[in-house]
């Protein structure tokens, strides 16, 4: 298996944030008036960054309810939107941790 870049890291945190921004969009009756908004498309640091506020907005205007929507993604059957959002939280913390790892090993060999 060959080792991952930070590259590729990168855009595997861009697939699946936008993939689940987009299924919450589809999914959310009242998305349009509340918390979805277009992610630009740019350059990868560009495009994190914009995820990033999107997400922000989305986590700043839902409320109680809107936790329980269904909603499928990354998953086949529905799961509360709050278990999403869960899921969000550990996969940008392991992304992150990868991320920082490769750069680590990167500087350590660069610096022998």
């Amino acid at each position: 298996m060959p080792p991952v870049t930070i590259g590729w890291l990168t855009r595997h945190v861009i697939r699946w944030w936008s993939g689940v921004l987009a299924a919450i969009a589809r999914s959310s009756r009242s998305c349009a008036n509340r918390f979805c908004g277009r992610v630009a498309q740019n350059a990868r640091s560009k495009r994190l960054n914009a995820l990033s506020e999107q997400w922000r907005e989305i986590l700043s205007r839902l409320e109680e309810s809107d936790l329980e929507q269904p909603l499928a993604y990354p998953w086949a059957e529905p799961r509360p939107l709050r278990i999403a959002v869960a899921w969000v939280a550990s996969e940008l913390m392991k992304n992150i941790a990868e991320i920082g790892m490769v750069r680590h090993l990167f500087e350590s060999q660069r610096h022998s």
